[in-house]
């Protein structure tokens, strides 16, 4: 029986094997990482990076997610670049720290951030567009 956690985005968030582990290290090709978003969304593929945006109900709102994002979405020590503009809109952008595309790992973050989002009650929040 598989017991790994499926993220929102269809990444399971921890790798099933060592071999796993290795392969996420390849860039994934587009077509993937469309079919992946497309099962999410609010999450926007940007010039090689994933980002979603966010307008909260205040900036007290918006720190308070920034905070449970930063505790929980955590993965081989990467976080999502987080920004707060206009005292409530929250960005969270997602990139390969090397420059090299978009891996598995930074899918796995991306679902790993949905699931704080989603826990933290924001899904209507999300500015489409």
């Amino acid at each position: 029986m598989d017991t790994r956690e499926k993220g929102p985005i269809g990444f399971t968030t921890t790798p099933a094997d060592p071999h796993e582990e290795a392969q996420e290290a390849d860039v994934l090709v587009t077509g993937r990482v469309s079919r992946a978003l497309a099962e999410e969304q609010g999450w926007k593929r940007r010039e090689g990076a994933l980002v979603r945006e966010l307008v909260m109900r205040d900036f007290e709102e918006a720190m308070r997610l920034l905070e449970r994002v930063a505790a929980g979405a955590v993965d081989y020590r990467r976080r999502p670049d987080m920004c707060i503009s206009e005292f409530n809109h929250v960005r969270l952008l997602i990139s390969n720290p090397h420059h090299a595309g978009l891996t598995a790992a930074e899918l796995r973050l991306a679902a790993k951030v949905s699931l704080v989002l989603e826990a933290f009650g924001v899904e209507d929040a999300t500015r489409r567009g």
